[in-house]
Parts: C-alpha cells; sequence; structure tokens
C-alpha cells in the first residue's frame, strides 16, 4: 500500500507573493524564491527567504533581482542549484507591469541570475536569447542535468488564437556562455484541435533521461485536456512524442523518487479547487497512478460560467497555483505553492511524508 502523509503546514511569506521556488544548500539549510508584489499578476520584484531548519520557519533574506522602476518592469526569478559547482541559479523573466494586458501580451525577456555564495549576493541579470520575437512564458526553473548541461524552458505566446504553441528548452554546456534551442512540445496536426502547452515543468530522472510535463489546453479557447508528458534520453537534445498523462489538471509538477516512481502536484481548478497530490509509474508511453489524495484545498467550487468565451479569460478567477516540491535530507518532501488567504496572496509550504 502507498500513501502520503500531510505532517505539517505554514506560511513563508504573506506580502502579496507568488511563484515560490525552494532549493536545498545544505545540512537543514533552504532558499526559497518568490515574486513580491501583485500575487499571480506579477507587479513587483523577485525576494527569497531562508531556513535553516529544513522549512519549519523562515527569514526574509533580501533581493535577488530588483525591480526596473525606470523602464516599468517586473520581474519572477526561481532558484536552481548545482551543489557540485556551488552555483545558485535564478532563472526567470522581466516583464511589463502594465496588468491591464491580457495573458500573453505583456512583452517579457528571459533572463538569468547566479550566486556563489550560497546566495548571500547574486550576479546581474543577463539576458538569455530565445529564436521567437513575440512573449515568453518562463514558468518554471532551470534544470541543471548531472552532466553540468543547463536547461532552460520556455513557451512561445505567439497570438491571441496561438498561445503556448511551442515550448522550447535552451540548452548550455559551457555554464550559460552559448546556448542552442530544441523544440520540446508542438502539436502539429491542422488548426482545428491544435494544443497548446503552458507551465511547462522538467525533472531528470536518471542520467540524461529527462521528462517534460505541461498543462495541456486546445488553442484558441483554452479549454484545459489531459497533462502531456515527453521523455528525452540523450540529455534533452530530442524529446519523443507528446503522451497524455491521463490527468486532467493544470500546472503539474513531477518529482523523483527514484527508479519508476514519481511524486506529482497538480492543480485541479474545475469543480472542488484543490491541488493534488499522486504517486505514479512511468514509461515512455502510459502513467499509472497508484494514490491521489488532496494536498491543499481551497475550499470553493468553479465552473466555467456560459459567457466565459476563452480559457485565458479564468485566469484572473483563480486562487492558488505552483505546487513544487523538493526533497529533504531526512527523506520527507517539502512542497510550496502560492495561494489567497484572508485577502493577501501568500506563499505556503507544507511537509510531506511519501510511504510507497
Amino acid at each position: 500500500m502507498c500513501k502520503i502523509e500531510i505532517l505539517d503546514s505554514g506560511i513563508i511569506d504573506d506580502r502579496d507573493s507568488a511563484f515560490p521556488l525552494t532549493v536545498q544548500l545544505g545540512n537543514d539549510e533552504l532558499l526559497c524564491s518568490f515574486g513580491v508584489g501583485g500575487g499571480a499578476l506579477i507587479t513587483g520584484q523577485t525576494e527569497y527567504a531562508r531556513s535553516k531548519d529544513g522549512g519549519s520557519t523562515w527569514q526574509p533574506a533580501g533581493v535577488i533581482l530588483e525591480k526596473d522602476h525606470e523602464h516599468g518592469r517586473a520581474n519572477f526569478l526561481k532558484l536552481t542549484s548545482n551543489a557540485t559547482a556551488n552555483i545558485i541559479y535564478a532563472y526567470g523573466a522581466w516583464i511589463t507591469d502594465e496588468v491591464d494586458h491580457q495573458f500573453g501580451q505583456r512583452p517579457t525577456t528571459a533572463v538569468l541570475c547566479r550566486s556563489t555564495d550560497q546566495g548571500q549576493s547574486w550576479s546581474p541579470a543577463v539576458d538569455i536569447p530565445f529564436p521567437v520575437e513575440c512573449p515568453l512564458e518562463v514558468s518554471h526553473g532551470l534544470l541543471v542535468l548531472q552532466s553540468g548541461r543547463l536547461l532552460a524552458p520556455a513557451a512561445a505566446l505567439s497570438g491571441k488564437d496561438t498561445l503556448g504553441e511551442r515550448v522550447y528548452l535552451a540548452v548550455s554546456d559551457d555554464d550559460g556562455q552559448t546556448w542552442q534551442y530544441t523544440i520540446v512540445f508542438e502539436d502539429a496536426v491542422g488548426l482545428n484541435g491544435r494544443r497548446g502547452f503552458f507551465e511547462h515543468k522538467f525533472v531528470e530522472l536518471a542520467p540524461d533521461i529527462v521528462m517534460g510535463v505541461c498543462w495541456t489546453v486546445t488553442l484558441g479557447d483554452y479549454v484545459d485536456q489531459q497533462n502531456s508528458y515527453v521523455i528525452s534520453r540523450d540529455g534533452g537534445h530530442t524529446f519523443g512524442p507528446i503522451t497524455s498523462t491521463e490527468i486532467q489538471g493544470q500546472t503539474m509538477t513531477p518529482i523523483s523518487l527514484g527508479d519508476d516512481r514519481l511524486l506529482v502536484l497538480y492543480n485541479k481548478r474545475h469543480g472542488e479547487q484543490e491541488i493534488r497530490m499522486c504517486l505514479v509509474t512511468w514509461t515512455d508511453q502510459i502513467w499509472t497512478v497508484h494514490h491521489e489524495s488532496t494536498m491543499y484545498n481551497a475550499e470553493s467550487f468553479y465552473k466555467r460560467d456560459s459567457t466565459v468565451e476563452s480559457g485565458i479569460d479564468e485566469l484572473d478567477d483563480f486562487a492558488f497555483g505552483y505546487p513544487t516540491a523538493i526533497k529533504l535530507n531526512d527523506g520527507t518532501f517539502l512542497a510550496t505553492h502560492w495561494c489567497h488567504e484572508h485577502g493577501n496572496c501568500v506563499i505556503r509550504w507544507t511537509r510531506l511524508k511519501v510511504i510507497w
């Protein structure tokens, strides 16, 4: 029998913050990055908190990248660590702070900062160019493979009816000095029924075996489909066919448990609004769910109104999101997500125990 137990939960930050991502440094020390200002609308800057007791308590640690007030640009960066090279990367984007634009219309530039002193200081932001002339969705941190290769994902938001039509990986074998590009998610079917791909997440399951997952929608009306995944067996140079997870969700994060097992967190935003947690085994062709339960209950119910023409119009109605998790030294998992509580957008942590 397998199951997931919730051991404890608490708040990391409550200053209208969103999109957290946590890394483990050494011993029980953790860093968590998040955008501060505007909640999920992103109108501020990237800050971070530090925990020295495995995530039970947190203290503000400072700013990774300040808001560019002169040019009206906010930012949101997410952390990844390379323990072998003693580098912490913060990957994300500059984005205009004008929130009256609809999703996909706010100009963005992918950027990378880094720290070589355990997060005490951060380098200036360096642009990562992508081979598209359109806004980008940069929705997850850099992935550092065991080989040292860097994978930086971004989705093209190329037009009103083609948001997320293509997800790119920028690939670097020289620590970000130069980049090559590959397309990971793209639906080659004709325009009717084509799919778009949002909020991509990538994880290395074994040396050079990389899984990517995406929240999947139909282009144009942006109706949710079953989440999709792809597998690479050459370190992210090429990927196999797009396959359904058979899970109807939105943002999804896989965390490797070794061999063919995964801990999976995802948003369930239609019907009872929850963050769900699953235990899954996978092959290149199929996911099998062995356990599923609720990690966070938003205590609300959502059903699309008949007047809503596009899933994009629903985004401002959602009150939680972006669940991710890391494995701690004691074998438990620390999950983080953003949510609205008592009229404010906060960063919440949850400690999980996987029994499998």
